[in-house]
């Protein structure tokens, strides 16, 4: 038995109230040791989810999800992505013991093996990246704030000039912006991550928490951190369907099907998100969870992008539009080619295809930079859909 042991089984015993907090500080204290104590409780934690008391198992999967959001995800996820000792896929709703077993019990046991299975296929955390950037976000605008502060004082006389800051911003930002889905490229997975992205999304809707028992602690505890996952992976979802759009035109066929596919899929999925938002924003003080007005990519393009890809030229107007936004980049005018039309319309009005693809036919202007840029105005004039106050 490990001392681990004892500290797991109070955290879940069969009272239907949260786990206490100094048994909680205890296990995520755990996740950031560098000598196996994640191995411990995970085999402490792993009979948990086989008991014949809903309370106990219930508990045990909002021990591990407070896990995994406050302690070292990446201990937690990396060494759960290498082992299946929890094996959260075998949790059901069968017959429970003593408690009124949730329906989303089974949900929310499939949403966190989602986010296990996310992390062996990425090695990185989607929620944990898209919340550091956005930390690192708002330290560099307090740093920006500062600097600009200070230069507009009135420096004494015979006054040394303050030293420069070696950086504008914390050391990680380099790395985790490498891997934020805003500006990831194709080559390096975006289409891959956007789709780890969305099914992460899709296990978590399913967990309707709010149509459970609502004066239950637990399903508040549970429902609390969900929504908190929730505006952090949509807001790296739309990112990276915004990243998608704005690439669609330099993509390969293939790639370009299956951007057409992952667009689809987001804006049926957007639906969802805004139910499920919708229903948090209203239990905002039952939650304690403040809900932002949601802004997202538009969901009207699919029509345009969908003519776009069965034009029999595909290929000869992505390698126009290619040289086209090449010479743009450069500051170049491409000779011959006619001013391209403002197609700003077609991001409200997506049957306009002249507009917004490449060109259909020889008689249809060849789309350039600035085409794109105006077919994707209103990704851009977005305003940010996400308080950073609530990401973790």
């Amino acid at each position: 038995m490990s001392s681990f042991d004892k500290v797991v089984k109070l955290a879940c015993k069969p009272k239907a109230a949260a786990p206490k907090a100094k048994y909680l500080d205890t296990i995520i204290a755990a996740t950031w040791s560098d000598d196996g104590a994640i191995h411990d409780v995970c085999k402490a934690l792993a009979p948990r989810f086989r008991e014949p008391n809903t309370v106990i198992v219930f508990k045990a999967l909002i021990v591990l999800h407070t896990m995994i959001r406050n302690g070292a995800t990446d201990n937690v996820l990396g060494y759960l992505s290498n082992s299946d000792v929890l094996r959260l896929r075998n949790v059901s709703g069968g017959s429970w013991e003593g408690y009124a077993a949730p329906e989303n019990l089974q949900n929310y046991a499939a949403y966190l093996d989602s986010r296990i299975r996310a992390y062996r296929d990425l090695q990185h955390d989607a929620i944990r990246v898209q919340a550091e950037t956005n930390r690192d976000i708002r330290n560099s605008a307090s740093i920006e704030h500062d600097m600009g502060s200070r230069s507009s004082k009135k420096p004494k006389k015979n006054t040394p000039p303050a030293p420069a800051l070696a950086s504008s911003g914390p050391t990680r930002s380099k790395t985790i912006m490498g891997r934020k889905l805003r500006v990831m490229t194709v080559e390096k997975g975006l289409l891959r991550e956007t789709k780890a992205v969305h099914r992460m999304i899709d296990t978590l809707v399913e967990c309707r928490f709010y149509l459970d028992n609502l004066e239950d602690e637990l399903t508040i505890t549970a429902l609390q951190m969900l929504v908190k996952d929730l505006l952090i992976l949509f807001q790296a979802g739309n990112e990276g369907v915004i990243n998608v759009l704005e690439h669609y035109f330099e993509m390969s066929h293939v790639d370009a099907t299956e951007a057409l596919t992952i667009y689809r899929h987001f804006c049926k999925q957007t639906e969802r998100v805004v139910e499920f938002l919708g229903v948090a924003k209203k239990l905002q003080n039952l939650l304690n969870v403040p809900i932002p007005n949601l802004k997202h990519a538009p969901v009207s393009l699919a029509g345009a992008l969908q003519e776009y890809l069965e034009d029999p030229g595909f290929e000869q107007n992505r390698i126009e539009y290619k040289a086209s936004k090449d010479s743009a980049d450069k500051g170049l005018k491409v000779p011959g080619k006619p001013k391209p039309a403002d197609a700003s319309a077609s991001s409200k009005n997506a049957s306009a295809p002249a507009q917004a693809t490449p060109g259909a036919s020889t008689s249809t202007s060849q789309p350039t930079a600035a085409t794109n840029v105006d077919f994707f105005s209103a990704i851009e004039e977005q305003p940010t859909m996400f308080n950073p106050q609530t990401n973790r």
